[in-house]
């Protein structure tokens, strides 16, 4: 196991007092609370029924809804290759911007990840999760890890198998951190087969902004997520290509609902932070005539909902990025926070302290597309293409108006236009062009 020298010493210093301790006194509950963190493959934020699909069966999510915390506008900030999961994977696990990570193949690591922090501050940690395109060092870092190849409609429930195993083994005065990452709803597509017949294609609505094909060329149309169905797209085709979504996102919950029970047969459920998140969505169903996770509308999003001790139920429209999620759940079990994340904890926010942690995100993905966003404006820009979109989200969240050529909006285009530029420089990201070209 490859862990940084100081994550190793503060581990065993943990070690010795925690067994020290166990000498002492008769075990008993941990006070610190467990953390369930559920990572999904290509979930989309709007495939849970509470949030406001009702073709949809997520009984587990709505739960968690239904009592905990909502982030409506989380973001994975980007990517550099295809894989998208790879690089998202990488920065939950380290706290890293896009630009900061190390590469998800590294063989070693200097700085901090999840795992080992909560390792070295004494909890007992489990990593359940797919073998390929994630974070490798990240993963070792975990106590144990436990790798689920995509095995078909088995997936979720391997995974869940694995983690009710461990649960039921570990000592009733450690606390647990449990990163459970099923490859699902990834394609290849395949559900059992009393779920797949709860949903019937014909009978699927498809999104407002479904269209045959994407309206130009945006540098990533070949990629082979959007050469799962045909050029132009059907609604035939794309409702079928819902329903076996829809189909794998509800067996994905019955599954995570078993680890749930498993965690209150331990009596550990009430003192159980839980995430759940997916690494990023992506346009299934042909929203603006794609597929996959290429791009960077709004679709992309997934779900964020955190739920647990010392979190009220709520919602907040904050903008938000998946790396944020290491410094937040430091802050909700009192785990000490690593120096030099670029994370910003959330818990102010689900506290009531502070309505956001940011004015404006960015997204990227590789050298062909670039966005920025405020709380009502958004621009992508395609610089291969020489294109520009200028969305209002308060008014279109579908982004189906492109007002980059309406003067009376140029204001909002060059402001927009000024942060991304900005950000550029920041981060030491030249697109496309020489010195630096930009929108």
């Amino acid at each position: 196991m490859i862990v940084p020298r100081i994550v190793g010493f503060a581990l065993t210093l943990t070690t010795l007092i925690a067994v020290q301790g166990r000498i002492a006194v008769a075990a008993g509950p941990p006070t610190r609370p467990n953390v369930l963190l559920v990572l999904t493959d290509d979930q989309r934020g709007d495939t849970i029924r509470a949030l406001g699909n009702p073709e949809i069966e997520t009984p587990v999510q709505d739960a968690l809804v239904d009592r905990g915390f909502v982030f409506s506008n989380a973001y994975c900030q980007g990517s550099m290759i295809p894989a998208v999961c790879a690089p998202s994977r990488t920065m939950l696990l380290t706290g890293k911007s896009l630009f900061r990570i190390p590469s998800p193949n590294a063989r070693s690591y200097d700085g901090p990840t999840l795992g080992g922090t909560f390792a070295a501050h004494g909890y007992a940690t489990l990593c359940v999760s797919k073998p390929g395109n994630s974070f490798r060092v990240g993963h070792d870092q975990f106590a144990k890890v436990v790798a689920i190849p995509h095995s078909g409609a088995s997936t979720s429930r391997k995974c869940a198998d694995a983690a009710i195993e461990w649960v039921g083994t570990q000592q009733a005065d450690q606390p647990l951190f449990v990163y459970l990452a099923p490859s699902m709803p990834h394609d290849p597509r395949t559900a059992p087969a009393e779920t797949q017949a709860k949903y019937n294609p014909a009978k699927l609505r498809l999104s407002k902004n479904f269209m045959p094909r994407h309206p130009f060329d945006n540098g990533e149309l070949a990629v082979r997520d959007e050469l799962l169905a045909p050029f132009p797209r059907t609604p035939e085709e794309m409702r079928r290509h819902l329903a076996e979504y829809y189909a794998c996102v509800t067996e994905l919950d019955h599954q995570v609902g078993r680890v749930v029970e498993a965690l209150k047969t331990a009596g550990r459920w009430d003192n159980t932070v839980v995430v759940f998140t997916s690494d990023q969505g992506l346009a299934v169903g042909g929203r603006h005539g794609l597929m996959g996770k290429q791009n960077l509308y709004e679709h992309v999003k997934p779900p964020l909902i955190l739920a647990g001790p010392g979190i009220p139920k709520g919602r907040s429209a904050a903008l938000v990025y998946l790396y944020d999620l290491f410094p937040t759940l430091c802050g909700l079990t009192g785990v000490p926070l690593p120096a030099g994340l670029d994370g910003q904890s959330l818990v102010p926010v689900i506290r009531g302290e502070q309505a956001r942690v940011r004015d404006a995100l960015f997204l990227a993905y590789r050298d062909v597309q670039r966005a920025a966003r405020d709380e009502r404006w958004k621009l992508i820009w395609y610089p291969q293409a020489n294109q520009i979109q200028l969305f209002d989200l308060s008014v279109d969240p579908d982004e189906l108006t492109n007002l980059a050529g309406d003067p009376s909006h140029a204001p909002e285009l060059e402001r927009l236009s000024t942060l991304l530029r900005g950000w550029q420089r920041e981060v030491a990201n030249v697109a496309p062009g020489s010195p630096l070209k930009t929108p």
